[in-house]
């Protein structure tokens, strides 16, 4: 049996999934339902999160001292940090903003969370993460508010050809990782 990991972005991955070029594949989506040809089991299932420095304008007015959730359209013409083009965040936010009627100003963009983290502990603008992306290294130095107005998720599934992977190997490893991979509880 031979295994290769491809990393890509879940555009792509869902395409050579559909294509049959991948036999399975684990993405960030935002519709609950799988594309026509391909089925999915959900790992993660989060709400997004605006994370910011303390002292953020998001968090310095007096009515905004216990704030745990900002409106989308608070972020309207603010700097984003996120996740690049062909990423389920990315999807969500960019979705998200067309639903509230502006587009986002993404001012910086990595592949991974705790960069995008980073960056906004320095005060370089709101990070869109997934809820929990901004956990540990960043503990105080970040305030996160759950993003409403439309809520807006962070959904990771494992996905494969409807019709199940050719190779007996793969069907067999598809097994095992739908049986041990968690699956989000009701959030």
């Amino acid at each position: 049996m031979e295994v290769a990991l491809t990393e890509d972005t879940t555009e792509r991955m869902q395409a050579a999934l559909l294509a049959g070029e991948l036999d399975i594949a684990v993405l960030g989506v935002t519709e609950e339902a799988p594309p026509p040809g391909a089925a999915f089991q959900t790992v993660i299932d989060v709400p997004l999160v605006a994370a910011v420095a303390p002292g953020d304008p998001l968090l310095d007015h007096a009515d905004h001292a216990d704030r745990t959730s900002v409106p989308l359209a608070d972020l309207r013409d603010r700097p984003l940090i996120c996740l690049p083009r062909g990423t389920g965040v990315r999807a969500a936010l960019e979705r998200g903003c067309a639903q509230a009627g502006f587009r986002p100003r993404v001012a910086f963009e990595a592949a991974a969370p705790h960069v995008l983290a980073q960056l906004a502990a320095r005060g370089l603008g709101v990070a869109v993460l997934p809820a929990g992306e901004d956990e540990s290294p960043m503990n105080g130095q970040l305030r996160t508010l759950r993003i409403v107005r439309p809520e807006m998720r962070a959904r990771i599934v494992l996905a494969w050809r409807a019709t199940g992977p050719a190779s007996p190997a793969a069907r067999a490893l598809l097994d095992r990782l739908r049986e041990v991979l968690p699956k989000p509880a009701d959030s």
